[in-house]
């Protein structure tokens, strides 16, 4: 018989958030009073898309003096994709998470720049 262990479910229901807003770098940022542990986060991984830590911190509006953690959903959460970033106070009391869906980023090449591979 296989080894079977219970795995916590996260809450399948949508999240009411406090605020949407997209900046003008293109970062579209929802933030939500929840208790981090309904999110599913990883705090060693890197967000998806075009950022820098000071984009996201102050996307977030959190003071990055107050200790700031980012880290990126690992599944998908409330309609934000897999990937996107998370960002939330390093405080015993905090509420409030901020999660920023980053552009992709894109390079423009030259014709003569690009390679090609082909299966022969």
């Amino acid at each position: 018989m296989p080894d079977v262990r219970a795995v916590p479910q996260l809450p399948s229901r949508s999240f009411e958030y406090l605020s949407q807003l997209r900046t003008k770098d293109g970062l579209v940022f929802t933030c939500y009073a929840v208790a981090l542990e309904h999110i599913p986060v990883d705090f060693f991984a890197d967000p998806d898309g075009s950022w820098t830590y000071e984009a996201l911190v102050e996307a977030s509006g959190f003071s990055a003096s107050a200790g700031v953690a980012i880290g990126a959903l690992k599944q998908p959460f409330s309609g934000h994709l897999d990937g996107a970033a998370v960002v939330t106070l390093n405080t015993e009391t905090r509420p409030y998470v901020a999660i920023i869906e980053c552009p992709i980023a894109f390079q423009c090449v030259s014709v003569s720049e690009v390679q090609r591979a082909t299966a022969a």
